[in-house]
């Protein structure tokens, strides 16, 4: 997380709330108990379900109880789900997970960005991470300095490498996949919309930035 990012998150979410929120938010469909929870975000039971309590009544969480043991879990039905659960995969999940890991090679990359369920925020348990980098690295030198997230994330990371010019070359030749990630929900890493939008000759979008 940047430090603009970690300090506004800061202003905008008590330490405790701002922990468990990435929890339950970037992990919607598991439903956890207290201990769980508190193990998870390294906080005190008691704490955290006076917390907990809190964003149940404000119906962001789902309270259920199963015999003596009460589960929470994130409420996607909530008007505000979608864009909170956005903000948090911005700031507490992969992308910023993604961007440390390829720091090192950060002179070699023009784009880069996170496709599929996990950009549109519709992750299963099993789920990977697909992540397009637009580069001049090799694939070996990028497949080594994403290894190490499959244990951070507890999820696969598949990378697809193209050179700039290759995936524009791509995308205005119709290509299917080139023309599905830029038609379906993105998470910037490295870059943003307009810059995509520019590579590829899409003026309508890159005019908006102009």
């Amino acid at each position: 997380m940047s430090n603009t990012s970690s300090s506004l998150m800061d202003l905008l979410f008590p330490g405790i709330r701002q922990r468990v929120l990435a929890v339950l938010l970037l992990e919607p469909q598991a439903a956890f108990h207290l201990r769980e929870l508190a193990r998870r975000t390294g906080t005190h039971a008691g704490t955290l379900a006076r917390e907990l309590e809190k964003l149940s009544q404000a119906g962001l969480l789902l309270r259920t109880e199963q015999g003596n043991q009460v589960r929470y879990q994130a409420q996607p039905t909530h008007p505000l789900f979608a864009e909170l659960a956005s903000v948090f995969r911005k700031t507490h999940g992969v992308v910023p997970a993604l961007r440390e890991a390829l720091a090192p090679l950060d002179a070699q990359i023009r784009l880069c960005l996170v496709f599929g369920s996990m950009a549109r925020g519709t992750p299963s348990a099993g789920s990977d991470v697909d992540v397009l980098v637009l580069g001049k690295v090799g694939f070996a030198e990028l497949a080594q300095a994403l290894f190490p997230l499959h244990a951070t994330l507890g999820r696969e990371v598949n990378p697809v490498l193209y050179t700039p010019k290759e995936f524009a070359d791509r995308a205005r030749h119709g290509d299917a996949f080139a023309r599905d990630v830029l038609a379906k929900a993105k998470l910037f890493v490295k870059g943003e919309e307009h810059e995509l939008a520019e590579l590829v000759g899409d003026r309508s979008v890159a005019r908006t930035h102009d």
